[in-house]
């Protein structure tokens, strides 16, 4: 098993990262148990958000007595300056730390907000101070958008970038796995089995493993996943034969009706976030009950149901989805899941 080297920041890591979206959804005594067995088992990164409600609270509980080198990375949804430094204070208090080793800009999706961010008074130069103050040493970005990570990394002004990466959405590798190579930029991979929708996981987790640069960051609510995880990070060996026939069986079967988040859909007559959406099976796997009712998922599905069918975001989709359709399908299952 060999640590990974995440680009330019040297940091040399366990070959999967500690996704902290689901431990949202668990009470305190079992995040921790998770977190500690996690770092147990060799994990060194843990990835969490000022956005996931009380993630950073719980892995900043369950750091307390650890005597092992264990990096963290959060993020900002912040689009100013002053508002992304008042976040990396909140953080800072509820990891329990003096420094964040990653800090990154959360969800930078579509060029409105990459202007916003590196605006005079954006958010990317709140990092830019924090970092000459000692509070991060690196400074990133997370992105679902093929187009934004291009601009993102053309900067040059990012340590480490974070994307979307399984055996569907397999667009990065084209672009952006070179670009993010030749300026020596760590990739970290979220969403490595779909937000949990892939119907074989491990292989999913093992076609991204593939790629010895990448660090996926499945995210882990059991110890029984996490020991899962770990078994297939540990023994990483090449595709064979009928593993890449089983990819191809998956990519057929849910190609037809999977959204890749590239938002070229967008904008929607309706303000409906389609991709949102149209990944609600992944959040209702992943996000607690009272975002699903009351945060800004609901206020996603609230929209949604003004959908008219137009069918303006099919002539601009370029998997030729049926959105509409399934905009229909996943708002039943959203319906029945929370009892609207």
């Amino acid at each position: 098993m060999k640590y990974r080297r995440l680009g330019r920041t040297n940091i040399e890591v366990f070959p999967i990262a500690f996704g902290g979206i689901p431990i949202q959804r668990i009470d305190e005594e079992s995040a921790i148990k998770v977190i500690r067995r996690a770092i147990e088992l060799g994990i060194n990164l843990i990835d969490t958000a000022r956005g996931y409600t009380d993630s950073e609270i719980k892995i900043g509980k369950a750091l307390r007595g650890i005597n092992k080198t264990v990096y963290l990375a959060s993020k900002s949804a912040n689009r100013t300056k002053e508002g992304i430094l008042r976040d990396i204070e909140i953080s800072l208090k509820n990891l329990g730390v003096e420094q964040i080793d990653i800090y990154q800009l959360h969800g930078i999706n579509d060029l409105d907000t990459f202007n916003k961010v590196f605006a005079e008074d954006g958010a990317f130069w709140g990092l830019v101070e924090a970092k000459e103050k000692g509070l991060i040493r690196f400074i990133a970005a997370s992105s679902h958008s093929v187009d934004v990570l291009e601009k993102l990394i053309n900067t040059d002004k990012f340590d480490v970038i974070q994307l979307c990466y399984n055996i569907i959405e397999t667009d990065v590798e084209d672009k952006i796995f070179p670009l993010a190579l030749e300026k020596d930029i760590g990739i970290i991979a979220m969403k490595p089995m779909g937000g949990g929708v892939i119907p074989n996981p491990a292989l999913s987790l093992k076609y991204v493993l593939q790629k010895e640069f990448v660090v996926p960051d499945p995210g882990i609510e059991t110890i029984e996943e996490l020991e899962e995880n770990v078994k297939v990070a540990m023994h990483i060996e090449p595709l064979t034969e009928e593993e890449k026939r089983e990819i191809e069986r998956i990519r057929k079967e849910m190609g037809k009706e999977f959204c890749r988040r590239c938002n070229y859909c967008q904008p929607c007559p309706q303000e409906i976030p389609i991709w949102v959406i149209l990944h609600a099976d992944s959040a209702m796997k992943r996000l607690p009950y009272q975002t699903l009712k009351s945060g800004w998922f609901y206020d996603a599905y609230r929209k949604a149901k003004n959908c008219i069918k137009c069918g303006v975001c099919i002539t601009r989709c370029p998997y030729n989805l049926p959105i509409p359709d399934m905009i229909e399908k996943k708002l039943e299952i959203i319906r029945v899941t929370i009892g609207d």
